[in-house]
This record gives C-alpha cells, structure tokens and sequence, in this order.
C-alpha cells in the first residue's frame, strides 16, 4: 500500500517537473540523428533514384542503417 502511494506521488512529482521543463523550453525529446542535412542520408536517396543497387548494398556504401533508410524512403513518399 505504501509503496503503490510512493510510487505515486514520484509521478505526480516527475510529471509536474515534465511540464516545467516543456514550458521553459528544455523538454524536446530525442534527437534525430539522420535529418535532411545528413549527407550519408542524401547520398543513399541519390543513389536509389539514379542506380539498380539494392538497399543493402546502398547502407552499405553509405554508412547508414537500413531501418533508417526504409524510413526516410516512406517519408518521403508521403510528402509526395
């Protein structure tokens, strides 16, 4: 009982301090590693669109993930 009640107030208390920090603007979140401007990320959507080579083979040469890669490739498509 005591410590479902401490467990508790712990979440009210990080929740408030949540909400403090998003309000003075320190509270963002992760930051994402591939953006725009991230020339591997540039260079394998190049490479897909002028060249037969496979996803893997594209990660491969250009040093980023393939998860990544399938995600900016879907993002992009939904911007289409």
């Amino acid at each position: 009982m005591t410590s479902e009640l401490d467990r508790e107030i712990i979440k009210e208390k990080q929740h408030a301090g949540i909400k403090l920090a998003k309000q003075k603007g320190v509270y963002r979140g992760r930051v994402k590693k591939y953006t725009d401007k991230h020339p591997g990320m540039n260079h394998a959507i190049e490479l897909r669109q002028t060249t037969n080579k496979t996803i893997k083979e594209i990660c491969t040469i250009t040093g980023i993930s393939q998860a990544a890669f399938y995600r900016r490739l879907k993002e992009i498509e939904q911007d289409i």
